[in-house]
């Protein structure tokens, strides 16, 4: 079926065993179909986790959000933490039995090879207009906008409050290597997401990272902040 860009799902599971839990993700297809994908969507809602109980379920479901368009990460990284790249999933592979993403079900834990629980369902998504706008993100540190290209600092001292609000009114998904991004609260009525930051080392950088999946009207945005770490 012809997905909307971003929307929440259900994948729906019955006779489930006491004691098994479910992860639910929406990853690029890899070249080797039989292979386990390295991106997949770590934004907001987009990896789902039904966590396992004693006793075994009848029913039960996992909602969690499709969206057709994403930054994508290894969720199982062997050697560090996963560089990632964009993925769209409406481009075409050139073969009508593929499809460029899915969606993959797996056990947890020690389930997580055991075939009786691995399920895959191709993602299929409506087409977008050509003309969407561009996002932008703009940076609020203690209250005060960071200028583009500057580099603020931060300390490990004590924790920041920091803003970050999408032209679009979507909520972003942020991630960081050397600063901890704690909480994150979003105020609707403003479109701003806000978080607790501070650093994790004492010098050195640390890199933000801001995603949004896009929408019908809205392209999808990637984009970095840099900041300063200091005692």
């Amino acid at each position: 079926m012809n997905l909307a860009p971003s929307s929440m799902q259900r994948v729906d599971v019955v006779n489930l065993p006491a004691n098994v839990g479910l992860y639910a993700l929406h990853c690029k297809v890899p070249a080797d179909p039989r292979s386990a994908p390295t991106l997949c969507d770590s934004s907001i809602d987009s990896l789902a986790y039904l966590t396992a109980t004693p006793d075994a379920r009848a029913t039960v479901g996992i909602p969690f959000k499709l969206n057709g368009e994403f930054f994508g990460t290894d969720p199982n990284p062997t050697a560090g933490a996963s560089v990632g790249e964009s993925v769209d999933c409406r481009v075409d592979t050139g073969n009508p039995r593929s499809t460029t993403c899915a969606v993959y079900v797996l056990g947890a834990g020690r389930d997580s090879a055991n075939p009786a629980y691995m399920r895959i369902f191709p993602t299929v998504f409506s087409p977008v207009k050509a003309d969407r706008a561009t996002d932008v993100a703009t940076i609020k540190l203690v209250s005060r906008v960071v200028a583009k290209g500057s580099t603020p600092k931060v300390s490990a001292a004590a924790s920041v409050a920091m803003e970050v609000t999408l032209s679009s009114g979507l909520k972003p998904t942020l991630t960081s290597d050397n600063c901890s991004v704690l909480s994150p609260t979003m105020i609707a009525a403003l479109s701003t997401t806000q978080i607790q930051f501070a650093a994790l080392k004492p010098s050195g950088i640390c890199t933000v990272r801001i995603v949004s999946t896009g929408g019908a009207n809205t392209k999808p945005l990637v984009t970095t902040q840099v900041f300063r770490l200091t005692k």
